[in-house]
């Protein structure tokens, strides 16, 4: 079968699925499982696909009868590229593990970075970095530079991009490539920059040449390696001077400046890096690289508008860089990441922005925008990253998507969350659509590690079709404060199937240090339909909700603590709780 033929099976069934789940949303499906939980039959009240496209489903499958074309990459031969520590699946361990823990909520958040993202992330990618092989702007680019992109290659997104990807065919990550821009980043905008390397770890001053006629044209912003900006006051002079910036203690290895428009009317021509703190630069100088002295034409560095190369005949080498429009810049912002959108079009079946093409893809610093923000239904539901094989997301914005911001299919089972999906550092907003609105779902035999995000305005935050080998650790996520009160808004859920053994929801789902803000809301904010193969373990969570946090459908009321291993949580007076409040809800509710 051709790549983009089975794109096209994997992007259907994708929907497919999501509108299977809404159904089950409204009405609670029979659904049949037999070995590995694969779906025999389901008895539907209503379809909400018209006939046409169920007989090309069904054409499809006739044609390609390979199931791996529907469910993703067979599970023999996993690689774990994201090398998490061991987990133990004994439940006894696991329950002792975690009641060990002192701290309640995310704000025990352990990861170095903020929950949510964004500015001060750990591992933002930037223009500068030396493994960025392609930076694009349209979407040709990016179709053109991910039909070239291999193993290890990273795509970067412009942080002024805004790609339209509405009448653009299926944008297909392939294996092992890097999606990314720099959001949290301090912003390239009006700015030169530039990368230098040190032999030997010490202080290095930094000295320009710089020329500043006008008294409210006389300072820069200076960063380096992405620290916050310093604020570099400049002699004022028509003349070239060399002005001293600062002191900056630098490993050895490459390192990136960035040098920002302030000021219009400021000239810089050239920028010399010392170690020597009492040296001061002149004409005497030997003008080259030598030990622990580094040279730079300023118009050697990457600028943006509106920072810009002029010509000026007194200038070293007839060349300077500076900003002449009447413009000011009072404090350096930070980038919000490229933008990639998505809207809807009269052609457009099945609105899919993003798709995973392999193994080892990473997608970071990028905002992905959908649709739909609405709760209202639209047809067919949107779907921001479509992941039939494993993937890391981190550091992104994801809104407007009524399917799902993130959509895992058949990428594995076990008891490495990690190796199926690693979610983290997101902040995942306005997926809330009545009947889907998935901020993140795991379906079809998937788990995810699934942690430090900040979640709002979803209908379900975090979701699963119950396939007996699904499973998510959910840790260290705020949940906020306005999810849909009428819309069945639980902040995490995970759906029935129907087995021969009962009815199973699930394997393993560990939930753990979290913070759900909503005080009061008309649903629960945790929703077990079933009984999970291994077990719930939900621990060290504070749930800030006045009522009955968690609700389960399809047990009885002998079974309500089946499988449920719940430990202390804190509760929305602080309080210490040793167990959580659960009840049987209406199989009629999702």
């Amino acid at each position: 079968m051709h790549h983009k033929e089975a794109v096209l099976v994997l992007t259907l069934f994708s929907i497919a699925l999501l509108t299977q789940l809404a159904v089950g949303d409204y009405h609670h499906a029979s659904v049949k499982s037999g070995e590995r939980g694969t779906l025999e039959s389901r008895n539907f009240p209503f379809n909400l696909f018209d006939a046409r496209e169920n007989i090309l489903l069904t054409d499809i499958g006739e044609r390609f009868s390979d199931a791996s074309l529907f469910f993703g990459p067979a599970e023999t031969g996993i690689v774990n590229f994201f090398s998490p520590p061991p987990f133990r699946a004994n439940p006894a361990l696991i329950s002792q593990a975690l009641t060990q823990q002192p701290a309640f909520g995310a704000e025990s958040n352990p990861t170095g970075s903020s929950i949510g993202g964004g500015y001060a992330y750990h591992d933002i990618v930037t223009p500068t970095d030396s493994a960025v092989n392609y930076t694009v702007t349209t979407a040709d680019e990016l179709l053109t530079a991910l039909q070239s992109a291999g193993q290890g290659d990273v795509v970067y997104i412009d942080e002024m991009a805004n790609i339209n990807l509405t009448d653009t065919p299926e944008v297909v990550i392939p294996a092992g490539v890097t999606l990314a821009s720099n959001r949290g980043a301090r912003s390239t905008v009006g700015s030169a920059v530039y990368s230098f390397n040190i032999g030997k770890q010490g202080d290095y001053v930094l000295w320009g040449l710089a020329s500043a006629p006008q008294e409210n044209g006389k300072s820069f912003w200076v960063s380096v390696d992405g620290e916050e900006s310093r604020h570099w006051n400049l002699e004022r002079g028509s003349n070239w001077s060399w002005n001293r910036e600062g002191s900056h203690n630098l490993s050895s290895g490459q390192h990136t400046l960035v040098i920002r428009w302030r000021e219009n009317e400021s000239k810089l021509d050239r920028l010399f890096i010392t170690a020597d703190s009492g040296l001061v630069p002149d004409a005497a100088i030997k003008e080259h690289a030598e030990g622990d002295r580094i040279w730079l034409e300023a118009e050697s560095g990457v600028t943006s508008s509106p920072m810009r190369k002029i010509s000026d005949p007194t200038a070293s080498g007839g060349m300077c860089i500076s900003v002449l429009e009447s413009s000011r810049m009072d404090e350096t912002p930070i980038s919000p990441g490229g933008r990639i959108f998505l809207m809807r079009a009269n052609n457009s079946r099945y609105p899919t922005a993003l798709i995973a093409g392999g193994e080892n893809i990473r997608i970071t610093g990028i905002r992905l925008e959908g649709p739909d923000i609405t709760t209202e239904s639209v047809n067919p539901p949107a779907l921001g990253i479509y992941a039939s094989y494993r993937m890391e997301v981190d550091n992104c914005e994801i809104w407007g998507w009524s399917g799902a911001g993130i959509g895992v299919y058949r990428t594995g089972g076990g008891s490495d969350m990690k190796s199926g999906g690693y979610f983290h550092h997101n902040n995942i907003h306005h997926c809330q659509m009545n009947g889907l609105g998935y901020g993140i779902i795991v379906a079809n035999g998937s788990v995810s590690l699934i942690e430090a995000n900040y979640f709002d305005y979803c209908r379900h935050a975090i979701a699963g079709d119950g396939h007996v080998e699904n499973g998510y650790e959910v840790r260290y996520n705020v949940f906020g404060y306005n999810f849909p009160e009428s819309n069945n808004a639980h902040r995490i859920d995970m759906h029935g199937v129907s087995t021969a053994s009962g009815n199973v929801a699930g394997d393993r789902l560990i939930i753990h240090h979290n913070t759900f803000e909503a005080i009061s809301t008309t649903d629960y904010c945790i929703a077990i339909r079933g009984i999970p193969r291994t077990g719930a373990y939900i621990d060290h969570n504070w749930i800030k909700y006045t009522g009955d946090p968690i609700g389960r459908t399809g047990v009885t009321t002998s079974q309500l603590n089946t499988r449920m291993y719940i430990g202390e949580n804190k509760g929305p007076n602080g309080q210490t709780l040793s167990t959580l409040s659960q009840r049987i809800i209406s199989t009629s509710l999702s």
